[in-house]
């Protein structure tokens, strides 16, 4: 059977999450992101992204993080937000290569040591928290006190809080009101509109070295930016789906009809 690479003369498998950080697309709202959070690190300001899920919120804060020089930041990337407290310091010591203290009094203490061990060598962290809406009430205090250093200096480390739009409305709860008066970074990642998602699915095309006639109709763009809302997960999803329907059926354009047998495959309906 011919692979789906072989069928297109593809280089690569188009609309990947593996795609490298080089070849992210650059959507308007990911290069919001880029511009506040060189923005925050250069302040060590916390910073708050939001977005709806599939938006591209990860994908975002990864182009991001390739770009930086990870000697002058060196990255705390925590992914399962689900902690307690000691689990939080030990995760943060363990990425700047530090053994945990056993004691859980000493944890604190010697993550602040290590904060300014690093600030004297002009080296300060980057600490992103994904999926943050999941993170326990009593984290959010545990964060504040990392932020705070010396009254109201600077902190030793930038935090990156990343989640769902609840996270927002969150924080201006009372009990978050002290870390969220601290957040003076702050962006909601829209979805891509009819013009970018056109531009998305060329541009992934592209990466993926096609450069044979248009292989998605025009109708096949609009009607996929209108049932996948401009999200991109949701058009990586219906658009291998349409490649692999092609692939298998030798079609070398994709119109409407097609797409609408492929929602009715992935969903089970068209809306």
């Amino acid at each position: 059977m011919t692979t789906l690479n072989n069928y297109y003369n593809f280089s690569k498998t188009p609309f990947s999450r593996s795609i490298p950080a080089v070849d992210l697309f650059p959507s308007h709202g990911h290069q919001e992101i880029q511009g506040r959070l060189a923005f925050a690190l250069s302040d060590r300001f916390p910073a708050l992204i939001t977005g709806d899920i599939g938006t591209g919120k990860s994908t975002a804060l990864r182009a991001f993080v390739h770009s930086l020089d990870h000697t002058l930041h060196p990255l705390v990337y925590l992914a399962n937000p689900r902690l307690n407290t000691a689990t939080l310091y030990s995760q943060i010591l363990l990425a700047l290569h530090v053994e945990p203290a056993h004691a859980f009094t000493r944890l604190l203490p010697q993550l602040r040591d290590t904060l300014q061990n690093l600030a004297r060598k002009n080296r300060y962290p980057l600490l992103v928290i994904d999926e943050a809406h999941l993170l326990p009430s009593e984290l959010f205090d545990q964060l504040r006190f990392l932020l705070n250093h010396d009254f109201d200096a600077n902190s030793l480390l930038t935090l990156v809080l990343v989640g769902q739009p609840d996270l927002a409305a969150k924080l201006r709860f009372a009990p978050y009101q002290a870390l969220n008066q601290r957040i003076a970074v702050r962006f909601s990642l829209p979805p891509l509109d009819l013009e970018e998602t056109a531009a998305y699915v060329k541009h992934h095309l592209l990466v993926a070295a096609f450069d044979n006639q248009q292989l998605f109709s025009d109708s096949f763009v609009a009607s996929l930016h209108h049932h996948a809302k401009g999200v991109p997960r949701l058009i990586n999803n219906i658009c291998r789906a349409a490649l692999l329907l092609g692939a298998t059926e030798n079609k070398q354009i994709l119109d409407e009809t097609d797409l609408k047998r492929v929602l009715l495959d992935l969903n089970g309906h068209l809306d």
